[in-house]
């Protein structure tokens, strides 16, 4: 067997099972639905992102599970005129949201991020965001040290490793899982 081979062998054995990604897309469909439906009144995946290693398609196990969920506006403008640490309660209202339907889930907001905890050991890391002008990237809470807003760009984050892993044989995304 050549080294190619046996790399190979050990990428298959890394790679996440068509179940398993069945199992993530049907929790995050889930979320996406409860979330849109208190914030825009209709269930709907539009306003979910993958990000992470999930997003990236670099992932090599489903312990852990990045999401992006974008709130109107209007949450942010309410949050941030809060005189001390608005983003941490507004961490506490999504969470307070996710726990009418799973409430028996180990929730917590941690940081960025409310993390879900389902009994197999998945976790969803969901990060509320509002999208910036232009649609290039958005700004969510950091609760930490009284509380501010940060910026990212998941989607040019996801651009750039496809056009690499296009550039480079369709190896980079192996490379990362391994």
């Amino acid at each position: 067997m050549s080294i190619s081979d046996k790399f190979n062998r050990f990428y298959d054995k890394i790679k996440m099972s068509h179940d398993d990604i069945t199992l993530v897309s049907s929790r995050c469909e889930k979320i996406s639905y409860l979330l849109s439906t208190e914030y825009y009144g209709r269930p709907t995946k539009d306003y979910s992102l993958y990000v992470g290693s999930y997003g990236r398609d670099t992932e090599v196990s489903i312990s852990d599970i990045d999401m992006l969920f974008r709130l109107p506006f209007k949450k942010y403008e309410q949050y941030n005129n809060y005189a001390y640490n608005g983003q941490s309660a507004l961490l506490q209202e999504v969470k307070n949201v996710i726990s009418k339907t799973y409430s028996r889930t180990i929730l917590k907001g941690d940081g960025q991020i409310i993390s879900v905890t389902f009994s197999d050991g998945i976790t969803f890391e969901i990060l509320p965001a509002f999208i910036n002008e232009g649609h290039k990237s958005f700004t969510y809470a950091d609760s930490n040290f009284g509380g501010s807003w940060k910026v990212t760009s998941p989607k040019e984050e996801q651009r750039a490793i496809q056009e690499i892993n296009n550039d480079t044989n369709k190896n980079l995304k192996k490379l990362c899982r391994m």
